[in-house]
């Protein structure tokens, strides 16, 4: 076959347009990644267009004062802070396929490409999340803003293995919690989330599932606890456990923010509210099927690009263990 004879689009192979095949290709993608991307359901996304950067203000807390009569009250100017997330990668899933034909005219090809795209999509989204939320924990309270927004909430368990014990991550848990309610935030907005293994420890605290203490708050047989402290409790396994150098999303502009050292890597419980964290994409997920002539095959590719970074600290929280 000689170059000019190279197809370049599908319509030897199936009567199906490559629009259709993308869309339908697109719309399982979607479906894989939004049923599998918890932080995507839990933190608002911004669109970014015209820039790559979307900057939130940060307004200070406003002073009262006392009226005296025949006394001029006084001027309590108003201060501002402001965070950015900037968005400059695109992180791309790709399928290479010599022959198009198992793809198009096999409906389970493609779905399985789709769910695999959808999933490893969807792991990296909630994985960049989690990081800025662990690092948020220890940040400090953003200076000048009159104590409009405190720190971040941390905790770290006294000993090694405390992490196994009910009641002591219990308690790790419950503090952290109880410290934002004393800055005032509404807790009932949080979530909890918690790697299997110490899900799994939390369903052995006597009382968050025993019915004397705790009416219809889980089921031990089923593995399910609705929540502690009011705050509802979600099982995850995207919480990262390693340390993370060379983070496809870290460069040298944002700091390499998105890399993970190994004390960060200990986190066993992260709390959050959906204003924790800034999040923002120039590019929603996106596919396309296309062949290219210079390489002779077909790229069967699902793509974004997104970025996240801290929006108020003192609503992150995490529990880190000892080793």
């Amino acid at each position: 076959m000689s170059g000019v004879n190279i197809p370049n689009n599908s319509s030897h192979l199936s009567d199906q347009a490559r629009s259709d095949l993308i869309e339908e290709f697109s719309g399982m993608v979607d479906s894989q990644f939004t049923k599998l991307s918890q932080m995507r359901q839990f933190v608002p996304v911004q669109s970014i267009t015209g820039t790559d950067t979307k900057i939130v203000r940060r307004a200070s807390r406003t002073t009262l004062q006392k009226v005296t009569p025949g006394v001029r009250p006084a001027a309590t100017p108003q201060t501002y802070g402001r965070t950015s997330v900037t968005v400059d990668t695109v992180v791309l899933a790709r399928a290479n396929e010599s022959l198009i034909g198992p793809f198009q005219q096999d409906f389970n090809v493609r779905a399985e490409i789709a769910k695999d795209h959808g999933k490893e999509l969807g792991k990296f989204f909630d994985e960049a999340f989690f990081i800025q939320a662990i690092k948020s924990s220890r940040l400090p309270a953003p200076t000048g803003l009159n104590d409009a927004i405190g720190a971040g909430k941390n905790t770290t368990l006294a000993a090694a293995n405390d992490e196994k014990d009910p009641d002591k991550l219990y308690a790790a848990i419950e503090g952290i919690i109880t410290r934002m309610q004393e800055d005032e935030i509404d807790t009932d907005e949080c979530m909890i989330f918690l790697r299997p293994e110490e899900y799994q420890v939390l369903l052995n605290h006597e009382k968050l599932i025993n019915r004397d203490f705790s009416i219809a708050n889980g089921d031990f047989a089923d593995a399910k606890l609705k929540s502690v402290d009011g705050c509802p409790v979600m099982k995850t396994v995207r919480i990262p456990t390693k340390a993370i150098s060379g983070h496809k999303l870290s460069n040298e502009e944002n700091k390499f923010a998105y890399d993970l050292s190994a004390a960060d890597a200990e986190a066993k419980a992260v709390i959050m509210h959906p204003m924790s964290l800034l999040a923002g994409e120039t590019i929603p997920m996106t596919t396309n099927i296309h062949w290219n002539e210079t390489e002779l095959q077909w790229f069967i590719d699902a793509y974004m690009a997104f970025g996240v970074s801290n929006r108020r600290p003192d609503v992150c929280g995490t529990v880190f263990s000892t080793t």
